[in-house]
């Protein structure tokens, strides 16, 4: 057993010629991020939701080690955009790099460890060839550095405000949205690119490594243009 898809949508809600080809969609996204790394004894659950994200008219969520969840919600103008297979592949590729650092013994439940987890997965969206994802690239100059001072004391703490660090507080610009998303691509892909290193070869790398790089001073990080 690898990776093995499965539809659930009972009731039919995801029209027929569009359950059709996301399912194809991501058959080709897992032959191309096999290309780089093959996963074993991997279940993806494709099922039909409103709780996307609105830019894309998708999510992802790595449920546990073996598992995975793709929502799809039909009633999106992003299901019909172009750019939708890309869309799958760059979700696939997020999720399965979570699968992997999970697996590796990575996976920890502090601030820094959140940024260096959104960090490695999205730089893993880019290493198969999808787009750079737009919440990655959310914060200007500015905004990335108060914020990353805001952060730097929080790196080791596991009681932090996940929702307000990773999707913001609507109408609040003391928490914009998308922040931890942004700092943690700035911050892993710097180190990548310092270390020469893909994604995939920092899949098992302790958090601290990294974030005690940009603590030290070893390490500095810039907003991406998006």
């Amino acid at each position: 057993m690898t990776v093995c898809f499965h539809l659930l949508d009972a009731l039919d809600v995801i029209p027929a010629p569009l359950k059709g080809d996301v399912m194809r969609e991501l058959d080709v996204a897992n032959e191309r991020i096999a290309q780089r790394v093959q996963l074993e004894r991997l279940d993806v659950v494709v099922t039909p939701g409103d709780f996307v994200i609105p830019e894309l008219g998708l999510n992802g969520f790595m449920q546990s080690p073996g598992l995975v969840t793709i929502t799809v919600d039909p009633n999106s103008p992003r299901m019909s955009d172009r750019e939708r297979p890309t869309r799958l592949l760059g979700m696939l590729a997020h999720e399965m790099h979570h699968v992997m650092r999970m697996r590796r013994g990575a996976w920890a439940h502090t601030l820094g460890g959140r940024f260096v987890s959104e960090g490695l997965a999205q730089c893993f969206e880019e290493e198969v060839g999808a787009p750079t994802p737009f919440y990655a690239v959310a914060l200007d100059d500015e905004t990335m550095n108060r914020m990353a001072e805001r952060a730097r004391p929080l790196l080791s703490a596991t009681d932090y405000d996940h929702d307000a660090w990773m999707f913001g507080r609507k109408g609040d610009p003391e928490w914009p949205r998308n922040t931890g998303y942004s700092l943690g691509y700035a911050l892993v892909k710097a180190w990548l690119a310092g270390k020469e290193l893909s994604a995939v070869d920092a899949a098992g790398v302790p958090d601290t490594e990294i974030t005690d790089d940009w603590l030290s001073g070893r390490l500095s990080i810039v907003a991406a243009s998006g």
